[in-house]
């Protein structure tokens, strides 16, 4: 059988259930996750906790302070973003263990989108550099040919004398 509990955290009725969003979780589901601990050790759970505080700087802890940290943590109900009352209320509805596994498929996903989008910008950058540095050019190329041509006028001019546009000088 099944105990219903509040978002909050707080165990209720079946009567409540139908008046609020609750989680159904299973009293063999407890139980076996108590005794999986028991056999083994609390390590794994309690290195979460340890490891967050140690990448942030702080002092070592030992494995009562990780508990209670851990406590503090989860006593104070369900996070709304772990929130899904499509199927908090239902056996076999969750989609817990899926999302842990897609996780690292998104992370990739994003890594490589981004990838390519940083590229293809990368490209687009290189290719208007180019078309500026060619146009740049061309505009370059036409002073000097303009430039060439003035001064190819100016010395025909010293040479052969000023042409008055006649065609005689």
């Amino acid at each position: 059988m099944g105990k219903y509990f509040t978002y909050n955290g707080k165990q209720v009725g079946f009567v409540r259930k139908a008046i609020d969003d609750v989680v159904l979780v299973e009293e063999g589901w407890v139980s076996e996750v108590q005794n999986h601990f028991g056999k083994r050790s609390h390590d794994t759970l309690l290195a979460i906790p340890a490891q967050i505080l140690k990448d942030g700087g702080f002092p070592e802890v030992s494995r009562a302070q990780a508990w209670i940290i851990l406590l503090e943590i989860l006593n104070k109900g369900v996070p709304e973003s772990l929130q899904d009352a499509g199927s908090d209320e239902k056996i076999g509805k969750g989609t817990l263990l899926k999302d842990m596994i897609k996780a690292p498929a998104r992370v990739a996903a994003t890594v490589v989108d981004k990838s390519v989008s940083t590229t293809v910008s990368a490209g687009a950058a290189v290719a208007n550099v180019g078309k500026s540095v060619v146009g740049k050019t061309v505009d370059t190329v036409e002073d000097v040919a303009d430039a060439t041509i003035d001064a190819a006028d100016a010395v025909g001019d010293a040479v052969f004398g000023e042409d008055d546009g006649t065609g005689s000088n």
